[in-house]
């Protein structure tokens, strides 16, 4: 009779849940796709309401491998408040895995990570960490319509706030790759890597959601980790969540968002934000590397919002080699804008162009991005149950507008229309 050999390398799976039907099936298939699942030792934020009646976690709740945190969806504070409460149960686990709450996983998954971390160590990185924006799948039609690709994590702009906002990008040709592949940024849904890492790193409950995922990239580079995409898929993310509640739909976040991006900005010296009445105990930048390091490494400059072309070419890495003038030299801003637009401002049917222009802070033209007939139409057609129409822009310059402009000009009434003025708060 064989005797199965039993893995000692225990995981501490942290899953943050808010309302989510997935739970149980993230749950269950995690559990029935590990290799050693003795070996877990899942904690969960399980924010929950009474008439949610499919959220039950009580056939886990003798399980000593479960540590649940039985939370009111009312007294939730958020994602990161959430996240840092999970932490606070780690137990000197060898590994961790941070999760949201609706995943799919493939068999093995635990022996595969961590032979990557292992490989990745033989390499000489000392403290690896695997982490990606993971490839969908659909609740309703699972497995046949998982996503099977690679992607790769970068700077798709600078919210207004300050934040960078994270863009996913296809990695070429990933199933010729063999190991896994150098990483600017950190995913707010996965992340996988050795246990010390929730009490190096730990999510700082004063941030609300922009900002978390490049918080926690500049971190946990600045303690000396290495961040890495996984080079094949191994565990499915859900990012449609259609009709699901999220945490900003039951609470008034405003508050928390605001005073979220002030914490941010003071993190990274954005807008001579001060740090006083702030508490950044154990939520700071690291001692192992400096932050002028972390942004050489992926390619922008997080106090001036600038990126380096490379970056904003949308190029993996590692970054080109330059000298001090030429790193200056190529840093581009690029600007991308969703100018909401109150529906009754257009109220015609016959507009043939409308006028988009965005200004300086002297209200000179730095660019005009018309809509002509056709974008028009497809304007119209968008968000038919909102009050705004919603016009993206996005383009390179060297110092941000302040303002834009939107003139309609139609057949009937020619001109003869208000121009719509608004500030941008950059």
């Amino acid at each position: 009779m064989s005797v199965k050999k039993v893995s000692k390398e225990l995981i501490f799976v942290q899953v943050a849940s808010y309302r989510d039907p997935e739970l149980l099936s993230t749950i269950k298939d995690c559990l029935a796709n590990a290799k050693y699942p003795e070996n877990l030792r899942i904690c969960i934020a399980w924010q929950h309401a009474e008439e949610d009646e499919w959220d039950n976690l009580d056939e886990y709740k003798n399980d000593p491998r479960f540590r649940i945190m039985d939370i009111h969806y009312k007294d939730a504070k958020g994602v990161c408040w959430a996240r840092n409460r999970l932490q606070r149960y780690y137990n000197g686990e060898k590994y961790t895995l941070h999760l949201d709450s609706h995943h799919r996983f493939s068999k093995n998954w635990d022996e595969t990570l961590i032979n990557m971390l292992k490989n990745l160590q033989k390499k000489g990185h000392k403290k690896p960490l695997l982490t990606a924006y993971l490839p969908g799948y659909f609740p309703n039609n699972d497995p046949e319509g998982r996503n099977d690709e690679v992607w790769f994590t970068n700077c798709d702009r600078y919210m207004p706030e300050g934040p960078i906002f994270i863009a996913p990008g296809h990695v070429e040709n990933w199933e010729t790759i063999k190991e896994p592949i150098p990483a600017r940024f950190y995913s707010g849904h996965f992340g996988f890597t050795l246990g010390e890492f929730t009490h190096d790193v730990p999510h700082d409950p004063d941030l609300y959601f922009h900002g978390e995922e490049t918080s926690i990239s500049a971190r946990a580079f600045t303690h000396g980790y290495d961040l890495f995409h996984p080079h094949i898929p191994v565990i499915w993310h859900e990012y449609t969540r259609d009709g699901k509640k999220r945490h900003w739909d039951d609470h008034e976040f405003s508050p928390l968002d605001k005073a979220s991006f002030k914490k941010y900005r003071a993190l990274f010296g954005i807008d001579n934000e001060s740090r006083e009445g702030m508490d950044f105990i154990g939520f700071d930048l690291g001692k192992e590397r400096t932050l002028e390091e972390f942004e050489r490494y992926i390619g922008v400059d997080f106090k001036n919002k600038r990126i380096q072309k490379h970056t904003s070419d949308q190029k993996m890495l590692p970054m080109p080699k330059m000298t001090e003038e030429e790193w200056e030299s190529n840093f581009v801003r690029r600007f991308k804008y969703c100018i909401d637009l109150y529906k009754p401002s257009v109220p015609d049917e016959d507009y043939d162009c409308w006028v988009i222009a965005f200004k300086d802070k002297d209200g000179v033209e730095i660019i005009r991005m018309d809509a002509d007939v056709k974008e028009i139409a497809q304007i119209k057609q968008s968000n038919p149950g909102g009050h705004f129409y919603n016009i993206w822009r996005e383009f390179d310059c060297l110092e941000y507008p302040k303002s834009w402009l939107l003139w309609p000009h139609s057949l009937s009434k020619e001109w003869d229309h208000e121009i719509i003025q608004n500030e941008i708060p950059y």
